[in-house]
């Protein structure tokens, strides 16, 4: 199997768009409502980009063996999502995804059921996904892959740097707020304490947009700071409950617009 650079990118980027809607679909299908997954911004989830490539790549000499491939593909791809996890949280110091609900998992980091669909996942790359998209994008002239595979790296590139940038004024917004909140309860005015508290609901509000992706893309995003982690869960609350009203306000509309027509149509 002969490829160059920009057949990877671009395998690389098709695999991590799968990836995404997959992850959509699996989360979206159980909560009846869009969710939105993945650490970036884009439509994709790199961490399957580099799965698929990692095991259509080093299984390739065993693709004569599909119960060998699905094996390797399950250890690959589990010892993927667990090193990818660990170095989040060294970096960020946060679990983006926690499995430790899951009856069989690894510290959290990686449970039996999607290591099984990923064992699947691996097969039906192996042996539907890229034979089609090898010859898809071998057929594309040269000069045009490359141009692709560049605006590819560079969107990515951008992307990942924004979204890196934000996590960390996540984390250092979360624990502004827990001082901030830890400060108002601390006063004995009442009057103050009111002020404060309508600065705070507006600092939330402010950051909501931005704190908002990290926290609804991954549900189960948590800290590994207690201080940290019970803001998180404060600010998780706070959204739902903003949600909340919204749906309530939307379907008072509907409902009080609905009764309007009636009224005018009689």
């Amino acid at each position: 199997m002969v490829v160059d650079s920009s057949y990877l990118v671009i395998s690389f980027f098709i695999y991590s768009v799968l990836g995404y809607l997959s992850e959509v679909v699996f989360c979206s299908v159980p909560k009846k409502h869009f969710v939105n997954r993945g650490f970036l911004y884009g439509p994709y989830c790199p961490i399957y980009g580099f799965g698929a490539l990692v095991v259509i790549i080093c299984l390739y000499p065993l693709r004569a063996h599909w119960y060998l491939v699905f094996l390797f593909a399950v250890v690959l791809t589990s010892a993927i999502e667990y090193f990818t996890s660990w170095l989040l949280e060294k970096f960020f110091h946060m679990k983006l995804w926690d499995y430790s609900k899951h009856r069989i998992n690894i510290n959290g980091r990686v449970c039996g059921l999607n290591s099984f669909l990923f064992g699947l996942m691996g097969l039906f790359a192996t042996y539907v996904l890229e034979p089609f998209f090898f010859d898809v994008i071998n057929a594309i002239p040269i000069e045009i892959r490359s141009i692709i595979a560049y605006v590819i790296f560079i969107a990515l590139s951008i992307d990942t740097t924004i979204s890196v940038i934000n996590l960390k004024s996540f984390q250092r917004g979360l624990q502004e707020i827990k001082e901030k909140a830890e400060y108002i309860r601390s006063l004995d005015s009442d009057e103050l304490r009111q002020l404060l508290n309508k600065e705070l609901e507006k600092t939330k509000e402010k950051r909501e947009k931005l704190y908002a992706h990290f926290v609804n893309s991954n549900p189960s995003l948590s800290a590994r700071s207690a201080e940290i982690r019970e803001e998180l869960d404060a600010f998780k609350t706070y959204l739902e409950k903003r949600s909340q009203i919204k749906r309530e306000y939307k379907a008072a509309l509907k409902s009080n617009r609905a009764e309007f027509e009636q009224k005018r149509n009689k």
